[in-house]
């Protein structure tokens, strides 16, 4: 790893820890080692760190769910595998995280969101349509419509102010909206599936 790795992955762990409201470039240089003009020498200032740290945030996600599409041939255990996963990732995050990087960094949020979002669609309508191909979801569904509630649903698990971590458990979260979401777009077939697996968990 070199320097301007051993920086963005350093500064992504000290955000993750504190937040980014309270963190300034004194902090983060004193966490790394480094000095400011060091630093500096990396990135243009605060909001450009943030964008190169939590890219590297969320291609660690979207890495992890395009591998769980590729072993996975059962749409419905692709999508709790993704659950799974992206659960032990998002979790610890700290309280606010998201809301503040929407208030205070709204450019470097609209960047993340517009990949986020390009790439969830992707994902989501390319398991609608294996669901349907499989007989586990209804031929009837509309994939791009679905796709689209479901980056929304999302939105509304990872923030704060609807779904406080101090209050809701977010492994849970996610189960739940993950079977709210499956039995709406289920033939049969795949309601006795899933009703399956939740029974062996």
């Amino acid at each position: 790893m070199d320097r301007y790795e051993q920086i963005i992955e350093g500064a992504l762990q000290l955000f993750m820890r504190e937040g980014i409201k309270s963190v300034n470039m004194d902090e983060v240089s004193t966490f790394l080692g480094i000095s400011k003009k060091t630093l500096y020498q990396h990135v243009k200032n605060k909001g450009d760190l943030l964008e190169k740290a939590f890219t590297l945030y969320q291609n660690r996600i979207l890495n992890i769910i395009e591998t769980i599409q590729k072993m996975n041939e059962n749409p419905i255990d692709e999508l709790f595998d993704i659950d799974e996963q992206v659960s032990h990732i998002l979790k610890n995050r700290p309280p606010m995280l998201i809301n503040d990087l929407k208030k205070y960094y709204p450019s470097v949020w609209e960047i993340l969101d517009s990949v986020r979002k390009k790439h969830l669609f992707t994902c989501v309508s390319q398991n609608i349509e294996r669901g349907k191909n499989q007989g586990l979801y209804r031929e009837t569904v509309n994939s791009d419509i679905i796709a689209k509630l479901m980056m929304n649903t999302i939105d509304a698990l990872v923030d704060d102010e609807i779904f406080p971590l101090t209050q809701y458990d977010f492994k849970s979260l996610l189960k739940e909206n993950r079977i709210y979401h499956i039995r709406g777009i289920a033939t049969n077939k795949g309601i006795n599936y899933l009703e399956e697996k939740l029974n062996n968990d």
